[in-house]
């Protein structure tokens, strides 16, 4: 990327808010053809608008515009991360080649977020459709219900969802997006994970359709009962769920006969920091249920089951070793 000075920036973005605010005329569109042809740098430094927008994760112009322009509601503080995702076109105009590859490795689309859960938080929330959406530990997702469609884009984390029914004439398709496809829900309640390299998604009634992003043509039809795991490319054989799979929905992990090692990685999710299990004790197996909202609770029940002892080095950082 070329490194622009800070007027061309300033207009390139200037041009960009109020070409997409619907209020453009055509005297404005022909003053920016006119700016646009004026020098090389002026259409470099707005072709890296167009290409910086474009990966706004499908928020289109007039609402990053209406949004960036209007005034701002201290009750809607969704409405300033938003706000700011868009600002940040010219941070990124500024700096230059390698602010650019270093700032797309940050979580900075995560500003885009409707809804959030903190680590250890777990969130239910009812939508305006009238659909269910529980939101796991350390998850954050965007909202996008329109006349024509309900889309939840998952940007991160764990949810779950049971779709309201609408009427025929008015149903409008339910989807949550992910970095690697699309689940379309056919009247269900299901749920969906998304890693780093694959996204999963469990269904508890009725049915879903994964569609990778790279496979328009492959779609697969999972149903209740059922659990896939896909990435961009393709989706993997579909597996028979554990029930025990959604106990978080109501916030405790079930264990039953479950290896140490796998039990400590569930709870770890709703640990801030560190929550480590020592090889030795990992082949052991504990069963109950235990609350996610008390870490140390959950901690403490194991231990007294099992031959362990719970190392707390700092509050952040935990250590389950043998007795």
């Amino acid at each position: 990327m070329a490194r622009y000075s800070n007027d061309v920036i300033h207009e390139a973005t200037n041009w960009f808010v109020e070409l997409t605010s619907g209020e453009a005329t055509d005297t404005d569109r022909k003053e920016w053809q006119r700016w646009l042809n004026a020098s090389p740098e002026n259409r470099q430094a707005w072709q890296q608008v167009e290409a910086i927008t474009n990966r706004f994760m499908g928020l289109d112009s007039k609402t990053s515009i209406a949004v960036l322009n209007r005034p701002i509601d201290t009750k809607d503080i969704k409405s300033q991360e938003r706000r700011q995702v868009i600002k940040t076109l010219s941070l990124m105009l500024a700096a230059g080649t390698a602010g650019w590859y270093g700032y797309k490795q940050k979580p900075w689309y995560l500003l885009m977020a409707d809804y959030s859960t903190a680590v250890g938080e777990i969130k239910r929330l009812t939508l305006d459709d009238g659909s269910l959406l529980v939101l796991n530990t350390d998850t954050k997702v965007a909202i996008d219900f329109s006349n024509q469609a309900r889309t939840i884009r998952l940007l991160q984390g764990e949810i779950y969802i049971e779709t309201a029914q609408e009427q025929d004439r008015n149903y409008r398709p339910f989807s949550v997006v992910t970095d690697h496809g699309t689940v379309t829900a056919l009247g269900t309640k299901f749920s969906t994970q998304v890693k780093s390299k694959h996204s999963c998604v469990s269904v508890y009634q009725d049915a879903v359709e994964v569609r990778p992003c790279d496979e328009t043509d492959n779609n697969v039809v999972v149903n209740a009962g059922e659990l896939v795991t896909f990435n961009t490319a393709f989706s993997q054989q579909k597996q028979l769920i554990d029930r025990a799979s959604m106990a978080w929905v109501n916030g405790f992990i079930i264990a039953d006969k479950m290896p140490l090692a796998d039990f400590v990685d569930h709870l770890s999710r709703y640990h801030s920091g560190i929550l480590r299990c020592d090889p030795a004790v990992a082949d052991l197996t504990i069963s109950g249920a235990f609350p996610v909202n008390d870490v140390n609770a959950a901690l403490t029940s194991t231990s007294e089951v099992l031959a362990i002892r719970i190392e707390r080095y700092t509050r952040y950082f935990v250590m389950i070793k043998p007795a």
